[in-house]
């Protein structure tokens, strides 16, 4: 078993990095943001230019009345599920088994909001309406998670995903965008973001994944709706006093990352065809939706953490966030989520580097 403070020290000491953005020191960061910090005092409580435009900045990419920005995802999303329970006067809402919501937040939304969960959706599949077709009773709301993060960062293609909301709206329930990475999503579609986000009446997008960011994120609608939202915001205990430092990473990463997320898609593509190259490799899904996709590996994960991490310390590269055991005996799986720190990395060299990872 990895030490989790020895691995995140060993992390901090790479500079090169096969996922996300690379890594910087807590003084490289706070020293870049203070090169982006303008002038004028901070926010109180939500109320600050820097926040308001980073606000109104989203709210135009994803053709929404109006934004907020919250400390957190679980935040946002909860203050959204609850509103919608309220105005359509029922608790109960879609999610897929596999959704961030349902698996990674200790049922917050049943044990602190009492709703009540239909799960949804084939594993390692997207929501399809297809899994909504014997659903009868009045439900508030139906959540997509775009992509689908555990299983595999897939997406539904425009046809699927309009026929979801198609059926949501025929049943009088709100359609909600999980979109933590809605960003790395666009360029799948091949659309504006207004629009993809237009087929939703309330979309979460986080800001420290594939933009980079600090912590933190939006969530859009319209603009009575957001008002509705504001007694569970605060109940959730936001806004904070302030949140400049986020506000400011956040518009960086929109500047630094938004614009290259189609190059991220591509490059994630070339690396899984190097990937699927290696005998005891497969990746999924092939070809990869978004920038990101899952390895599955031979090998128990322990030890193939233990070996991630000798690589790490000898080459300075970080090649996995982590690497955990799957249902299957003998097979691991790790996530490559590209970013600009594969900008450092040559092909052959991501190919040398998993083929020692993974090497008997």
């Amino acid at each position: 078993m990895v030490d989790a403070t020895e691995k995140r020290e060993v992390r901090g000491s790479c500079r090169r990095s096969l996922s996300r953005h690379g890594i910087r020191s807590m003084r490289e960061e706070m020293q870049a943001l203070a090169a982006l910090t303008p002038e004028g005092p901070p926010d109180e409580y939500g109320a600050g230019t820097v926040v308001q435009a980073l606000e109104a900045e989203v709210a135009l990419l994803l053709g929404k009345e109006a934004a907020v920005f919250l400390p957190k995802g679980v935040i946002a999303q909860l203050t959204a599920l609850r509103a919608w329970a309220e105005l359509k006067g029922s608790s109960a809402v879609v999610l897929h088994p596999q959704s961030h919501i349902d698996a990674d937040e200790q049922q917050a939304h049943e044990r602190l909001h009492g709703l009540t969960t239909i799960r949804r959706g084939a594993a390692n599949a997207p929501l399809r309406a297809a899994d909504l077709a014997d659903l009868h009773r009045p439900i508030a709301a139906v959540v997509a998670e775009l992509p689908l993060r555990r299983g595999g960062f897939v997406l539904p293609n425009w046809d699927e995903l309009t026929a979801l909301t198609d059926w949501t709206r025929a049943r009088g329930a709100a359609f909600h965008l999980d979109g933590a990475r809605l960003w790395e999503s666009q360029p799948f579609y091949g659309r504006p973001l207004a629009e993809i986000a237009g087929l939703a009446d309330s979309v979460y997008v986080s800001f420290y994944k594939g933009l980079g960011g600090l912590a933190g994120c939006v969530l859009a609608g319209s603009r009575t709706f957001i008002e509705t939202t504001a007694p569970w915001r605060h109940r959730h205990g936001a806004p904070l006093w302030s949140v400049y430092p986020y506000a400011i990473a956040a518009q960086a990463g929109l500047r630094a990352h938004l614009p290259r997320m189609g190059e991220y898609r591509a490059r994630a593509q070339s690396i899984a065809e190097i990937v699927a190259g290696i005998e005891v490799c497969r990746v999924f899904p092939e070809p990869p939706h978004t920038n990101a996709f899952q390895v599955h590996m031979l090998g128990e994960a322990a030890a193939l953490e233990a070996r991630a991490l000798d690589i790490a310390r000898q080459t300075g590269v970080w090649l996995f966030d982590r690497i955990v055991p799957t249902p299957v005996p003998g097979i691991a799986m790790g996530e490559i989520q590209i970013g600009a720190g594969a900008d450092q990395l040559g092909d052959d060299e991501v190919r040398i580097l998993l083929e020692r990872l993974v090497s008997v």
